[in-house]
């Protein structure tokens, strides 16, 4: 596996505690509102004045 990604060391991202709801929520909604901020300032650049369609 780690020559599949240059020799990265997999090995390290394993810890010894279990996933909790939480740790999957709340990047969930991290992800959730940039998405949201970042669409939002696409839709203002699209409707811009002078933007030719």
């Amino acid at each position: 596996m780690n020559a599949l990604f240059h020799g990265l060391d997999f090995r390290r991202l394993q810890i010894g505690e279990p996933l909790s709801r939480w740790s999957i929520v709340y990047p969930g909604l991290l992800f959730a509102i940039w998405f949201f901020v970042a669409g939002s300032f696409f839709v203002w650049l699209y409707n811009t004045p002078g933007n030719d369609r």
